[in-house]
């Protein structure tokens, strides 16, 4: 997969997000070996810088398509990082990352994950029981990112199909993330907000 990064068409996924690097750097730099959950892979940008910079520490998490986690963990296997771990779900459109995440919880039961990058499919209908999942499994200072606050399916060309097939109008013109974040994380308590509408610390 990693080979596709930079390839023409693929401008848009190929540069890393700089905000999830950034933060993982400085829980680097204070002393944590991070446990990150990376849902939404893309072309694996972000996955790849994330792993150049832990180094073999911590461990990553990665949440998406099955053939995709698996296909993205083995070229990161061949590049010698093995501290990546493939949670995969089915393209059956009622499955999802969320199925993913309450699996995990139940084996675990307890907070895991010191980062959790959320960069799914943009909708309530898996990114909110995504996000509840996820708050039972980031521990207490952990930080909780929300990629694409603005962004709508009525302005992706991309997404017509799925748009005209799965949702009403109302539903493809509302930015369902920033309906996430205004509803359940703006004036939650437990959540101290880092980077407005994006990044926000468990208290």
């Amino acid at each position: 997969m990693l080979e596709k990064i930079g390839q023409p068409g693929n401008e848009r996924l190929s540069s890393p997000q700089m905000v999830t690097v950034e933060q993982v750097g400085r829980m680097l730099e204070n002393g944590v070996e991070p446990v990150i959950a990376e849902i939404g892979v893309g072309l694996g940008a972000t996955t790849l810088e994330l792993c150049k910079l832990l180094n073999g520490q911590g461990k990553l998490h990665i949440f998406d398509f099955q053939e995709k986690v698996d296909e993205l963990a083995e070229d990161l296997h061949q590049l010698g990082f093995k501290n990546v771990v493939a949670h995969g779900n089915t393209a059956k459109y009622w499955d999802s990352y969320h199925w993913s995440l309450m699996k995990l919880w139940n084996a675990v039961r307890t907070p895991v994950f010191d980062y959790v990058f959320l960069d799914g499919s943009h909708t309530l209908l898996h990114d909110l029981p995504a996000f509840f999942i996820c708050d039972k499994l980031l521990k207490r200072s952990g930080l909780m990112e929300l990629d694409d606050y603005e962004w709508s399916y009525g302005k992706s060309r991309a997404m017509k199909k799925i748009r005209s097939d799965y949702m009403t109008s109302e539903q493809e013109n509302a930015p369902q993330i920033k309906m996430l974040v205004d509803t359940f994380v703006r004036d939650d308590d437990r959540y101290e907000p880092i980077i407005a509408n994006r990044l926000y610390r468990k208290r």
